[in-house]
């Protein structure tokens, strides 16, 4: 299974950052929008893992105490950088980006030795496209500057997600495997 953890954002929060996609069409380089239902924030991108390894994070996930927290999205911005594009995402505004680094550690530190080990600091985003070509490489840089600060609102984090991702020719399937309730 190919597998991944994630918090969900909420409704309001994906409205607004669905706006801000079709903005991102407007601009007219050459983006994957990810759809609706592949919103969320990644915690811990795992790979490919056994069957049976879910079975293993139950465990040490339930083990921990995560307490639910509220976040505002804010801030478009690209991975690695504006000259090399290859991801567009909403980011958590900086008031916000320790809580939700000390929570998503907790839970990157627990699942150690489990699927791929982590071979970058955590840095909590949502994708919203991804860069497929150089077409129109100047407008997205334009309009990432334009809105390097856009609020996008709050979401709650009040629960973890255990997601399976199955790629296909049209992009990525998810499903939840597993629901970890926040206290």
């Amino acid at each position: 299974m190919r597998a991944f953890l994630a918090f969900e954002v909420s409704e309001d929060v994906t409205a607004r950052l669905l706006g801000t996609q079709e903005e991102l069409r407007r601009t007219g380089a050459d983006l994957g929008i990810v759809g609706r239902e592949n919103i969320h924030f990644t915690v811990k991108f795992l790979g490919d893992v056994p069957d049976g390894a879910a079975d293993e994070i139950d465990a040490r996930i339930n083990k921990l105490e995560l307490s639910g927290i509220e976040v505002a999205v804010r801030g478009v911005g690209v991975f690695p950088d504006l000259q090399r594009p290859r991801v567009v995402w909403a980011g958590v505004a900086a008031e916000d980006e320790g809580r939700m680094e000390s929570l998503s550690n907790g839970i990157i530190e627990a699942l150690d030795g489990i699927g791929r080990p982590e071979d970058h600091e955590f840095h909590a985003h949502i994708t919203l496209a991804r860069v497929r070509g150089p077409r129109n490489k100047g407008s997205l840089a334009s309009f990432v500057r334009r809105n390097a600060a856009l609020d996008f609102g709050r979401t709650g984090i009040a629960s973890l997600k255990l997601k399976s991702s199955v790629l296909t020719p049209s992009g990525p399937i998810y499903s939840d495997v597993r629901e970890y309730a926040l206290r």
